[in-house]
């Protein structure tokens, strides 16, 4: 008798952990997502109802789906996409998107501590970069979370910007053309002398000259007959590209046509630099922030992943320290930077799963104006 009263309660515990591991596994939505508004009489081509995961930023309301448009960011149970609500240009809603690899602990967690409001009411060029800070105990999957959000926010830009493109305003979608670089600069021992870093920075914007001299002593073409560059990289793979960050949006630089092709027009600055807003972050007081972006599929070293890490950073410190040179020759300041937020970078840049932001480099004028001074 008293081993069947045993075997009985074995399976009633059995049942009772089966039961409660498949309610923890079954995620939920925080709270019952608000009722569809009406969609547009006739709602843009590429809107997230039509297309996933795009959508112009003047619609009256568009909802994106971030799925698909983060494939890099995971959280600790797996990916963690976002439904985005913008009415009339503004964030309207962030909730979770169903499936997700998250539990309903998860979710509740980011309700409590009003994650998912944190973007409520701010435009979309402003919330792309806003400040929000990770959950604690829940730090990798919220940092997922808002990496989510920030790639459905930089989707709205992109649709906007292919938008006026169709319909011819604009130039060039915001592309900017730089004047030929000077290479005009003080002799390599002076600039050796003067090499610095510097993190005090002169919000002032750097000219387009200033920004193609910049360029061009970065990785510009210096044997253009050859495709050679200011900086060497293994076996002349050329696997860095360089994106400019200012106040008025990221730029891809087209180092053959010296072109900044708009990426996006938010701000990234700010996820360059110090991990502190106002002007403590010297990144969001300097006017530009370079940001090194490695192309696996150029470097192609997958096989070799070791190899493929360590080639990456010395390149870039090539770059880095043609960037250092320059600003001792130029008069600038300059920082080297591994600080950054590379998946939130990458979300913001709509880059591929072979591409990541490796480094960035803050540089401007000095605060205060007047040529940086010898150390």
């Amino acid at each position: 008798m008293k081993a069947a009263n045993f075997l009985n309660l074995l399976l009633a515990t059995a049942v009772v952990l089966l039961c409660a591991k498949l309610h923890f596994v079954s995620p939920r939505a925080p709270s019952p997502a608000p009722a569809p508004a009406a969609a547009p009489a006739a709602a843009p081509a590429d809107a997230p109802g039509t297309e996933p995961g795009a959508g112009p930023e003047a619609a009256d309301r568009i909802v994106v789906d971030s799925t698909g448009l983060a494939p890099r960011v995971r959280g600790f149970g797996g990916p963690v996409p976002v439904e985005v609500e913008i009415t009339n240009g503004a964030v309207a809603r962030v909730s979770p998107k169903m499936p997700n690899g998250e539990s309903p602990m998860f979710f509740e967690m980011l309700e409590e501590a009003g994650l998912w409001n944190a973007w409520n009411g701010l435009p979309v060029s402003v919330a792309a970069t806003a400040r929000v800070d990770a959950v604690t105990s829940a730090t990798y999957s919220s940092k997922a979370a808002i990496a989510n959000v920030r790639a459905a926010l930089a989707s709205v830009s992109s649709a906007r910007r292919r938008a006026e493109a169709a319909a011819g305003t604009g130039t060039a979608g915001g592309d900017i053309a730089l004047p030929p670089p000077s290479r005009d600069a003080m002799p390599l021992g002076r600039a050796l002398e003067a090499r610095a870093t510097h993190r005090e920075f002169s919000s002032e914007p750097l000219s387009p000259q200033e920004l193609s001299d910049l360029l061009w002593a970065a990785n510009g073409f210096n044997r253009p007959d050859a495709g050679k560059r200011t900086a060497p990289t293994a076996i002349n793979r050329q696997e860095i590209d360089l994106y400019v960050c200012r106040a008025d949006g990221a730029f891809l630089w087209d180092a053959e046509a010296n072109v900044l092709r708009l990426v996006t027009t938010n701000d990234l600055r700010g996820l360059t630099g110090r991990m502190r807003d106002g002007a403590d972050n010297f990144a969001l007081v300097a006017p530009v922030a370079l940001v090194y972006v490695i192309d696996k599929e150029r470097q192609a070293m997958q096989d070799r992943p070791e190899d493929a890490a360590k080639y990456a950073s010395v390149d870039c410190g090539f770059v880095g320290q043609n960037v250092y040179l320059h600003c001792a020759a130029a008069g600038l300041h300059t920082v080297f930077l591994g600080s950054l937020r590379p998946d939130e970078i990458a979300a913001a840049l709509a880059l591929p799963p072979t591409r990541f932001a490796l480094f960035a480099q803050t540089v401007g004028k000095p605060a205060g104006g007047g040529a940086a001074a010898n150390p």
